[in-house]
């Protein structure tokens, strides 16, 4: 049986604490006390207690007829890396419809896209990348992200520089960024915000080609790749998945972007 690898850890941190304290114990005992806040079944754990044993962190010390009443000691704790993982996945849950995803969010330390959105704006110190197709000003309804609002208005007491790239504001969606542009002229800071549209119609009347990536980058650190943007629809609504990165990648997601902000048409 293959362990999720969030699940096995949490496991493995749970066997550390317990052993260290109870020295020995039966696997029956082990199985009993667990208690984690990631959603586990007694299958894993079994798995994960299986494994233990066949890679000599755990070792049975006296062997019953029942392998759930053998006794079991510590012989190497596990080496948990606490480390930053490079990719987090992110998800939005449809809050409309009352699902509850947070077993699952848990059980793989998935972030909700609103804690992903506010750690990315709050860690801009230079340039804030927004990509958004859609940036309406309900994402800041008190149902939805109420303080994103503040977020920006620090980001640019912080001299951040926001750059914007959306869609069609020439064609009648203009109205959709003026609240981010209504913050930055109160604050006196209408040179730190640039805003971009890329949208081509064909002589048809259609799409010849537009903006539909959903971006959100800080600096050259952190950035989020997803479906979600910032609209209503996007945070309480719809089911959206996507992922924050960090490192080296993250440079190549502001090569791409800027490359297509200075191909779109100047907005503000």
């Amino acid at each position: 049986m293959k362990i999720n690898p969030h699940v096995e850890v949490a496991i493995q941190e749970y066997i550390n604490r317990y052993m260290m304290v109870n020295e020995t114990c039966s696997i029956k005992e082990l199985i009993r006390n667990y208690h984690t806040n990631i959603p586990t079944t007694e299958a894993e754990l079994r798995n994960a207690i299986s494994n233990a044993l066949r890679t000599g962190n755990l070792k049975i010390i006296e062997k019953k007829t029942s392998l759930d009443e053998s006794s079991i000691c510590l012989i190497k704790p596990f080496s948990i890396n606490n480390s930053n993982e490079n990719i987090s996945i992110v998800i939005s849950r449809p809050r409309l419809k009352e699902l509850s995803l947070g077993g699952i969010e848990n059980r793989n330390k998935q972030i909700d896209s609103i804690d992903c959105f506010r750690e990315i704006i709050t860690s801009a110190n230079k340039i804030l990348r927004i990509c958004s197709p859609f940036i309406q000003r309900n994402v800041i309804n008190d149902d939805t992200f109420p303080d994103l609002k503040q977020l920006i208005i620090d980001a640019f007491e912080r001299n951040v520089e926001i750059r914007l790239l959306s869609r069609e504001l020439f064609q009648n969606r203009g109205d959709e960024v003026r609240w981010i542009i209504d913050i930055s002229k109160n604050l006196e800071k209408n040179e730190k915000l640039r805003i971009v549209d890329y949208h081509i119609s064909s002589e048809q009347g259609g799409i010849f080609s537009s903006t539909h990536a959903k971006l959100l980058i800080a600096d050259y650190d952190l950035a989020y790749i997803g479906s979600a943007e910032l609209r209503r629809n996007s945070l309480v609504a719809n089911f959206e998945v996507g992922c924050m990165l960090r490192g080296a990648n993250v440079v190549g997601i502001c090569e791409v972007f800027d490359s297509m902000f200075s191909r779109g048409r100047v907005w503000k």
